[in-house]
């Protein structure tokens, strides 16, 4: 019995210290990053990177003068640092560029492996005009904000994939860390500046619910042939990856589009008149996060399809019906048409009144007598061979 109260007073000795130690993947609310730690990789892009006092990064990237290609540049912390406690990362971001942003995040574990977000995997940009959460995804490995971005970026890390292994989507767990940064490739004669700040890890349970918004996706067709006669139509809809039904989503299109609608149910429709060679769909995901998907419009290869003769093979539009339909000859004109079926209906209303006429009167007694008459001159007429 001594022998045990020893190990329970032990056990709760242990835990009071435990809970004296700075534990910094449960306490720590925003990252103070210090000049002495930052770091700069690059392959022929020109970098400065610098801290404020208010902890902000300021990156500043040129590929001015450079030869023809893409060239990359990667601004990082180097600080050991413990996230198994967290489930996202977030940061304010203000590109100062006149042109795109394209970035990434890239965290290097205790193992050496770098960690990055996955192309078909989604992170959430908020911008600060609109407040509006969008998620978006990167293509080839980049996230592009638009010149003048001003907002807030969050990664959840059920985004993010061991570098060059995209079947680990989804499986990457942070635990020990020994950097992070923000990577930025651009081509030739190019020049970015932005600022990074208020960067923030957020605990597992309060990234939750966006760690399952990462695998949202709309399907449907990707190219739409503009309709030379009719309509051309195409069903969209929100798909995850989990196995908990159905997002609740309404779409509409981002800007209007004359000749194009969509039903809230994701029944897109193109009349003969649209004239744009691309449009954006928006799904608004449970009231509160946007989803957008391009949509090319293509034109119809019948137009230019002809026949041995020149004649085209294209369906007419309704304007082309009635010429291609009106007749030459003049007999052939709408009112000669209705003159004929005037002239055939009195003709036969006329033969119907002199046949029911000659019935009348087959059967009158004058008629009877004529009748008796011929047949007596018929039965005295002399028999012949």
């Amino acid at each position: 019995m001594i022998k045990k109260w020893k190990q329970l007073t032990l056990v709760a000795s242990l835990a009071a210290l435990w809970s004296l130690l700075p534990v910094q993947a449960v306490q720590a609310e925003q990252l103070n990053l210090s000049g002495n730690t930052i770091r700069a990789w690059n392959n022929g892009t020109q970098v400065d990177a610098s801290v404020d006092k208010s902890g902000s990064l300021q990156i500043i990237t040129s590929t001015q003068g450079l030869q023809k290609g893409y060239y990359s540049a990667y601004v990082y912390e180097l600080r050991n640092r413990d996230w198994s406690g967290y489930g996202e990362l977030t940061f304010s971001i203000r590109n100062e560029s006149d042109q795109t942003l394209p970035l990434n995040v890239v965290f290097t574990r205790a193992d050496q492996s770098s960690v990055t977000v996955s192309d078909d995997r989604n992170v959430i940009v908020v911008p600060k005009a609109t407040k509006e959460a969008a998620l978006v995804h990167p293509v080839a490995g980049l996230i592009k904000l638009e010149p003048g971005f001003v907002g807030q970026i969050r990664i959840p890390f059920s985004s993010l994939m061991v570098q060059d292994k995209a079947k680990m989507t989804g499986q990457v767990k942070l635990s020990k860390i020994t950097g992070w940064g923000i990577t930025t490739t651009t081509t030739e004669n190019a020049k970015l500046n932005f600022r990074v700040g208020n960067i923030k890890p957020v605990s597992q349970k309060q990234a939750a619910v966006e760690n399952e918004l990462t695998t949202l996706q709309i399907t449907g067709d990707e190219r739409i042939v503009k309709p030379e006669a009719g309509e051309s139509i195409a069903q969209y809809e929100v798909l995850a990856a989990s196995s908990k039904g159905l997002p609740n989503a309404s779409f509409q299109l981002d800007n209007p589009v004359q000749g194009a609608s969509i039903t809230p149910d994701g029944l897109l429709t193109l009349q003969t008149g649209v004239q744009p060679e691309s449009l954006t769909i928006r799904a608004l995901v449970n009231g509160k996060w946007n989803l957008t998907y391009t949509v090319m419009l293509d034109r119809s290869t019948s137009i230019s399809v002809q026949e041995k003769d020149g004649t085209t093979r294209s369906i007419p539009s309704p304007d082309q019906v009635t010429k291609v339909l009106t007749p030459s000859n003049p007999l052939m004109k709408p009112w000669v048409e209705w003159l004929i079926r005037i002239v055939l209906t009195t003709a036969g209303i006329i033969t119907l009144a002199a046949y029911w006429l000659w019935r009348k009167d087959r059967h009158t007694p004058r008629a009877q007598k004529r009748r008796a008459r011929r047949a007596q001159r018929r039965a005295r007429r002399p028999f012949r061979m």
